[in-house]
């Protein structure tokens, strides 16, 4: 057979309608096999950022967010005696945020809420002469920093410096915290402001912030020394 007759051949009707078949059979397979393929036959991390169509993730998407746990009045420290007795100033003054944290999911913590501190009947009957009177309350094991977490608040006589005791406790002559104290030097009264305070959970992998070094206060640089940083 010639070229012209193989040609001929080749783009006739009957052969253009069998290749015609034959294109349309192999793309519904594809789409088939599409189809029906699921989560379990992709690799671990195969879906990367480059291959996600920018702005078409939705909330829904994402890991979903807590809200945030409160703490219980049972759950305020009251100085060890009873003469420091802590408690959410939102139940002085309804409005205020309620003292609480919750872990987002990112793996960082918050906190909300304003705390104050009040003198007790119990022991000295003095809030805010003894180490003891400084605690507030514990934060579950999840919610504990990488590393201690330290700020400042105010000046004078009525600021002092926020520590939060990460997992491994602190243990050095002349303080005692177990991991996860929530320790205010400042005035008890005056309040302990816990909005906008937040750090890297203990275990995830946000990068971990390192102490404030705006140390307003003498008793706040005692403390930091104490503690071996300041």
């Amino acid at each position: 057979m010639s070229i012209r007759q193989r040609l001929s051949a080749a783009l006739s009707p009957a052969a253009m309608l069998v290749a015609i078949l034959a294109l349309v059979l192999s793309a519904a397979g594809a789409g088939y096999a599409a189809g029906k393929i699921g989560t379990s036959d992709l690799k671990d991390n195969a879906v990367t950022s480059p291959k996600v169509k920018n702005g078409t993730l939705k909330a829904a998407d994402l890991v979903k967010e807590k809200p945030f746990t409160y703490v219980r009045a049972a759950a305020f420290d009251d100085g060890g005696e009873g003469d420091c007795v802590w408690q959410s100033a939102q139940d002085l003054l309804p409005g205020l945020a309620r003292v609480g944290y919750r872990l987002d999911r990112f793996g960082t913590v918050h906190l909300s809420g304003l705390v104050v501190g009040t003198n007790g009947p119990g022991g000295d009957g003095v809030c805010g002469d003894q180490s003891e009177d400084a605690r507030v309350f514990r934060l579950p094991a999840k919610y504990r920093p990488q590393k201690h977490a330290i700020s400042t608040q105010g000046d004078g006589g009525t600021g002092g410096t926020l520590l939060i005791v990460s997992r491994n406790g602190i243990n050095v002559p002349g303080l005692s915290l177990p991991a996860g104290t929530v320790y205010w030097t400042g005035d008890a009264s005056f309040g302990l402001i816990l909005e906008g305070i937040s750090f890297p959970a203990a275990g995830s992998k946000v990068y971990g912030r390192t102490a404030d070094a705006r140390v307003g206060t003498a008793e706040g640089r005692a403390l930091l020394k104490r503690l071996g940083i300041g």
